[in-house]
């Protein structure tokens, strides 16, 4: 069972104060505070990495029929991207929609909406573009598309882009491309089966690079696409600590799941792409509602927030 040191400095500096525990304690000292120790619990958030938020604001499938707020357009994504930004988000996860509205990994359609995104907000929001196939691509698309549009960042699923053993030398020249150019990839595993393999690959050096992100999802294959908070720890129990790891949660639990991963130093991606619902369960009106929600648990809980520039810093981003 993996490890983690948690270090305050201001509780006691001398000796410096540590509290070194498994996961399974990590969930049990953080979930059972009580009023008079939420102090305690605050100046150990303050030393954690400042929290990155992450904006998905529409996905592969929704339309506008699921949420008349659903940006699909290039200005519409732009104007949510504003909004979120000044909500407390530090990135943007990317979906372009066909003249249909079906979704597109077409190149020339992401560099519209990247250039709609930076003429309302500059260099302010990290913008990831996703690879995801939507039983649409194949993986030498989701390759073709990072190729063409040379995003600042990419989200990628292992088990899309390498599904079985016949893709790995396909992926790694990929993911060694990626790092060459400067690329940042994120990515995205949804189980246990999904992080052996990343490990695997990390331990061949398939996937190079010291400064690595992933992102773990719960709830796609669930029932209902409803996620439990409790399914993040079994997870964490294969991820290497020294990774940057990022949450993302189906259904109206988000804000829950999400308040976890900000106690066990990892960031939080929330959107309309997967949930539309805020913690009160009132539908929200914008997806910015949804990343404020996120900043208030950071805050309440004194954890540092992260603006574009820090996130580049801790995601290796130059």
């Amino acid at each position: 069972m993996r490890m983690i040191i948690i270090y305050n400095s201001s509780v006691d500096k001398s000796p410096p104060y540590s509290l070194i525990m498994s996961r399974a304690k990590i969930r049990s000292y953080v979930t059972k505070q009580k009023v008079n120790t939420l102090g305690a619990l605050q100046r150990i958030m303050s030393n954690f990495s400042p929290l990155m938020i992450a904006v998905a604001p529409n996905g592969a499938r929704k339309t506008q029929v699921d949420h008349p707020a659903l940006p699909l357009s290039p200005p519409e994504i732009a104007t949510t991207a504003t909004n979120c930004l000044n909500a407390g988000a530090c990135m943007i996860h990317l979906h372009v929609r066909d003249e249909n509205y079906n979704h597109s990994l077409d190149p020339e359609r992401y560099k519209k909406a990247i250039a709609a995104i930076r003429s309302k907000v500059g260099e302010n929001l990290i913008v990831q573009i996703t690879t995801e196939a939507v039983g649409i691509y194949k993986p030498e698309e989701q390759v073709e598309v990072v190729k063409a549009v040379r995003p600042e960042a990419a989200s990628i699923a292992l088990r899309e882009l390498c599904p079985n053993q016949k893709y790995e030398k396909q992926a790694g020249l990929f993911f060694e491309w990626m790092y060459k150019n400067g690329v940042s990839p994120q990515y995205i595993l949804y189980d246990k089966n999904d992080i052996r393999r990343f490990n695997h690959y990390r331990q061949t050096g398939l996937i190079p690079g010291d400064n690595v992100s992933i992102l773990l999802v719960l709830g796609r294959y669930s029932l209902d696409q409803q996620s439990d908070p409790n399914n993040l720890y079994p997870l964490l129990e294969d991820i290497d600590p020294n990774h940057k790891w990022w949450l993302c949660a189906f259904g109206k639990t988000e804000s829950k799941c999400m308040n976890e991963a900000i106690k066990l130093n990892g960031h939080c991606r929330v959107g309309f792409e997967n949930n539309t619902i805020l913690p009160n369960g009132d539908t929200a009106v914008s997806n910015h509602q949804l990343v404020q929600e996120v900043a208030k648990q950071a805050r309440a809980l004194n954890r540092p927030i992260a603006d574009a520039d820090n996130a580049r810093e801790l995601m290796g981003i130059k």
